[in-house]
This record gives C-alpha cells, sequence and structure tokens, in this order.
C-alpha cells in the first residue's frame, strides 16, 4: 500500500484548496475544480489524490489528454494504484480495462462496514438469491455439494444463500475487511485474503465440486485464466455458477460505472476453451446503480 494518506496531504492551505476543488467537482463545474486542483498540486507536487482529482475535472471538460498525464502521474506515484488511475485510463479509452488489486482491496476494506446493507437495501442486489435458484433448478431442492469454492466471497452474501446445501466452504477475496465480516458469520471453512486467480493456481487440481463468483467479475477483465484455472480445480462434473456485467457489443470494456462488462459471446468461448459445458444462460440484473437496472447475465456452468 502506499504512504501517502487520501485524507490530508499533510499541508492545511493546500487541502483547503482540495477541499473546495472536491465541492466544485461535485456541482458539476469542472473548470474551477481544475483550477483548484491545479492550485493544490503548485503546494503539494507529489500528492496522488490532487493528480488524481484533476484528471477527474479534465474528464468532466472532456479533456483527455490532460486527464491521462495527470493520471499517468498517479501512477509514477503509487505504481500499486491504490486510487484506481488504470481504471479512469480504460474509462476514456488510452488503455485496456484493468482493475489494480490495491484498488480492489482498498475499495472494499472501506466498505465492508455498511456492504450488505447498502448493497442488498440501496442497489436491491441479488446474484447470490438468483444463483442459488439457477443451481436449485438444476439439480433440484435436494442438491448438495461437498466442497465448494467461493471466489470473490465477501461478506459471505452467497455461503448464506445456500445454507444447508454445501459441507464445506472455502472462501477467498482481497479485502481483509471484508473477509473479518465473513468469519464472523461461521458459514466458511476456511477463508483466505488473496488475489482469486493467483489463489486458484495454489489449490489442488479436483478439490471441489462446486465454485461460484457472484458480483466478482465485473472486477476481472480477462476470465481466460479463471475459467482455466477453475475447471482444473473442479471435479468431473462439478459446477460453476456466476454473475457478470454485460454490454451490447464484443469484447470486454470498462464501463460508466468503472466497473468491467463482457460479452456474452465471449465469455461462452472461454467457457467452451477451458472445458466447460454451458448448462444455463440467463440474461437478468442482480443490482441497480443510481435506481437504473445494471445489465447483467447469470452461466451455469458443468466440467466436461
Amino acid at each position: 500500500m502506499p504512504s501517502f494518506s487520501t485524507r490530508t496531504s499533510g499541508d492545511l492551505v493546500a487541502d483547503r484548496r482540495y477541499d473546495y476543488g472536491d465541492a466544485a467537482l461535485v456541482d458539476g463545474d469542472f473548470a474551477a475544480a481544475r483550477d483548484l486542483f491545479a492550485q493544490t498540486l503548485e503546494l503539494v507536487p507529489n500528492w496522488p489524490p490532487a493528480h488524481f482529482a484533476l484528471a477527474k475535472a479534465c474528464i468532466g471538460q472532456s479533456e483527455h489528454a490532460e486527464a491521462a498525464q495527470a493520471l499517468h502521474r498517479v501512477l509514477a506515484l503509487d505504481p500499486a494504484d491504490r486510487l484506481g488511475a488504470a481504471v479512469l485510463l480504460a474509462q476514456i479509452g488510452t488503455a485496456a480495462p484493468v482493475m489494480p488489486d490495491a484498488y480492489v482491496a482498498s475499495l472494499f476494506d472501506e466498505y465492508a462496514p455498511r456492504f450488505d446493507g447498502h448493497l442488498v437495501e440501496a442497489l436491491k442486489y441479488r446474484a447470490p438469491e438468483t444463483l442459488a435458484g439457477l443451481m436449485h433448478q438444476e439439480r433440484g431442492a435436494a442438491m448438495h455439494f461437498a466442497a465448494a469454492l467461493d471466489l470473490g466471497c465477501g461478506t459471505g452474501l452467497m455461503a448464506t444463500a445456500l445454507a444447508g446445501h454445501v459441507d464445506a466452504m472455502a472462501g477467498v477475496d482481497l479485502s481483509a475487511g471484508m473477509l473479518k465480516v465473513a468469519e464472523a458469520g461461521g458459514r466458511y471453512n476456511r477463508l483466505t485474503c488473496a488475489e482469486l486467480l493467483g489463489f486458484l493456481k495454489g489449490e489442488p487440481a479436483s478439490a471441489y465440486d462446486l465454485a461460484l463468483a457472484a458480483d466478482v467479475f465485473c472486477y476481472v477483465p480477462d476470465l481466460a485464466p479463471v475459467l482455466g484455472e477453475a475447471a482444473r480445480v473442479l471435479t468431473s462434473g462439478g459446477l460453476f455458477a456466476f454473475s457478470i456485467q454485460t454490454h451490447v457489443g464484443e469484447g470486454v470494456i470498462m464501463g460508466a460505472d468503472a466497473r468491467v462488462h463482457h460479452a456474452p459471446a465471449e465469455v461462452r468461448t472461454w467457457a467452451e476453451a477451458a472445458g466447460f459445458t454451458l448448462r444455463q444462460e440467463v440474461t437478468v440484473s442482480t443490482r441497480e446503480d443510481r435506481g437504473v437496472p445494471v445489465p447483467g447475465a447469470l452461466f451455469l456452468l458443468a466440467k466436461t
């Protein structure tokens, strides 16, 4: 993690300029915000949040070249990219979609204490329930799994949705804050703080008969290696149930919501190449963004 603070630059005058700029940014006065963030950087030229905020003000004025310059400065100061400069670079079309691990971990560490309430109540989140329903359709009400792996398990909503149907549940997540909540829930036999692809590579072959990823792949642009490793750790006939955010078009894009959107056709191609058979694919929104349903799809795959 970077040594800088996201709350203060250490200079009171610079912090005041920054706060004024942030207020202007919220009000949509991008020109004023740009000037105020530039003034901030005259005082604290190596403070990444000010460069990041300057980039957002520039984007608001469609000054993408200037925004990219500011974002590359953020990356130079913080290569781990806790602020998500690479995400904005992808949004303005100057880089391929990417989700830095440090950015995702920081985002959810801060979100963890209010995650369940905000996600379920404010965003109408229902991916765990809809995925569980998909598996019920496939296996019947008496479905049973000996060992399940919850990729990007968060606070444990997926484990709750499958309570009583799994003998042993393992979970992995980048956010230590989210895992602390999941541990308190008591539904996992093992929890690991790690990046999911690296974790999968370290797991033994044929260790699980169910893999899950609810609202996780919107942070993973390239699903091909993940699907390949998921197939390896599943038993023959094992299921992989997951959700994606979708878009009209081909390939993978970074959406305006700063989330990765996959074309379903691309996912089908990756799944087949990994050795999966498509059991079900359902077009459905599993959450809202500012009151608007987010386009998405559910997949249920079986290892061939």
